[in-house]
């Protein structure tokens, strides 16, 4: 049976707490990527900033903030031993399209896998 391990991406992209809401934009279209982890001075997780979260800050008219004001303070992680089964079923039931892989024993994040690789 298939792990995350074998599907996840690597080298996440990320911002800082205090990058500007329009520097996220840039990075999400620059990468092509639909999400990116807002990290502390320490490179530890502390959000994560998604496309629907940049069309609300816009269409709230929330121009001047950054990633702390704009990020939901969760980074949903998944195991990378976890099978793609029960993160399929993880990510379902969040509603999320991709999940951060971490490990127990760090609140780095490294890798992620997005839905389209649990196929």
């Amino acid at each position: 049976m298939k792990k995350v391990r074998d599907v996840m991406t690597r080298g996440v992209v990320t911002v800082r707490l205090d990058t500007s809401a329009k520097e996220v934009a840039e990075v999400l279209i620059e990468n092509n990527i639909s999400g990116v982890v807002v990290v502390n001075s320490m490179g530890e997780a502390w959000g994560v900033v998604t496309e629907t979260d940049m069309v609300k800050c816009y269409a709230e008219g929330k121009i001047d903030v950054v990633a702390e004001d704009i990020m939901s303070p969760q980074t949903l992680a998944v195991d990378p031993e976890m099978s793609l089964k029960d993160a399929a079923a993880f990510m379902h039931s969040h509603q999320i399209h991709r999940a951060f892989v971490m490990s127990a024993r760090s609140a780095y994040v490294t890798k992620s896998v997005p839905a389209r690789k649990l196929y």
